[in-house]
């Protein structure tokens, strides 16, 4: 945080002392790919943050520096357009392009960012910079949006402006989270409840598999036009469909479509299942959950890959591992695991030696815990 400060100083001595922002990355415990089928997710924030000192600014200028990327980039709020050279740039600039369209109106800013949040990693850096950069426009400017507005703000800007057409729970958690709880979100209508979630002894362990998502855009955007179309033709939303219903209706579908629309059905009633688990502090049977969302990930939504699935063995088989999955869009990335806490060097030392002699790639480890949500740090 000094180091921030300092460059914030050092770039803009003029500008003040600035407010400083912490934006959480996230991980979904449960939930994966039905935030887009109006479905629920189990999302939370956790410890890895982007930090981020920011001022205002007399005139229409925004002026932003990365630490990570020791760059520099500066722009006029009336010529907000997307940068193909500057990329991490976009996330910012898109958070002040759609609020301008939206009619608020704001000054210039200073903003310099720097984070633990692991690249590729699963944990959605994107979506942590838009909600602290929103949260600090908010804030020096003395908008009165709420926090559900600063959401709906910060997926728009991804869609609209970067051109990432994700759903919302990433963005969701990373403002709305409360350690020690996990956030049952209904991404039809945004309702949203905080689970208590006693992960007392019990660590987050993601897992990198290195495999570039080369297929992730374009397979993700077809999975989305496949449950729309199952949708439509078993009548209703696949929300609202149990799984008794589906099964005596799955021939409306051929067998593609059965596949995908299965999946989305039964994650959802995984995922209600999971909150249950979690109610009675059942930690097993929210493991197993797990490895069920896996097998279905990989068999009937198909978005695994060879990589994924060796980091899930290598986990099933060590001791204290309660559950292991693909997580997030799939075609690689990383794997969640719930790990018993005596057990998390076990696990670490395991992945680090037999993924590369499996796959013949390497890996990163990294180990979490549920936190809050975007919030000031100080001043």
């Amino acid at each position: 945080m000094d180091v921030l400060e300092k460059k914030h100083k050092e770039l803009f001595a003029d500008g003040g002392k600035p407010v400083i922002i912490a934006g959480p990355g996230r991980v979904n415990i449960i939930g994966e790919h039905v935030d887009y089928a109006g479905g629920f997710v189990l999302p939370s924030a956790v410890d890895r943050e982007i930090l981020l000192a920011a001022t205002l600014r007399k005139d229409n200028k925004l002026k932003l520096f990365s630490l990570d990327y020791n760059d520099g980039f500066e722009v006029d709020l009336g010529n907000l357009v997307f940068n193909s050279e500057k990329r991490w740039a976009n996330y910012i600039m898109g958070v002040f392009f759609v609020c301008k369209e939206a009619g608020y109106k704001f000054n210039g800013a200073n903003i310099v960012f720097s984070g633990n949040i692991p690249q590729g990693g699963g944990m959605s850096s994107s979506a942590a910079l838009e909600v602290a950069v929103c949260y600090a426009l908010r804030l020096l400017n003395g908008l009165t949006f709420s926090d559900i507005e600063l959401v709906k703000i910060c997926q728009k800007a991804e869609n609209r402006f970067v051109g990432v057409m994700c759903g919302i729970m990433d963005q969701f958690a990373s403002a709305m989270s409360k350690a020690g709880n996990l956030l049952l979100i209904d991404c039809r209508n945004l309702d949203y409840k905080l689970i208590p979630a006693d992960f007392t002894g019990i660590k987050i362990v993601l897992a990198d598999t290195k495999k570039e998502r080369t297929l992730a855009g374009s397979e993700y955007n077809l999975r989305r036009e496949q449950v729309t179309k199952a949708a439509e033709l078993l009548g209703k939303p696949l929300r609202d469909i149990s799984i008794a219903e589906f099964e005596a209706n799955k021939n409306k579908l051929d067998p593609l479509l059965q596949k995908r629309a299965r999946h989305v059905v039964c994650e959802i009633d995984r995922t209600m299942k999971a909150v249950e688990a979690l109610k009675k502090n059942d930690m097993t049977t929210l493991g197993k959950l797990l490895y069920a969302t896996h097998e279905s990930l990989k068999t009937d939504y198909e978005v695994s890959c060879k990589e994924l699935d060796i980091m899930v063995e290598i986990a099933s088989g060590v001791k204290g591992v309660l559950g292991s999955r693909v997580m997030g869009g799939g075609f690689g990335g990383c794997t969640i695991t719930l790990v018993k806490e005596a057990n998390v060097d076990e696990l670490k030392e395991k992945i680090l030696k037999e993924y590369p002699e499996k796959s013949g790639k390497q890996t990163e480890v990294w180990v979490c815990n549920l936190a809050d949500g975007v919030r000031r740090i100080y001043n």
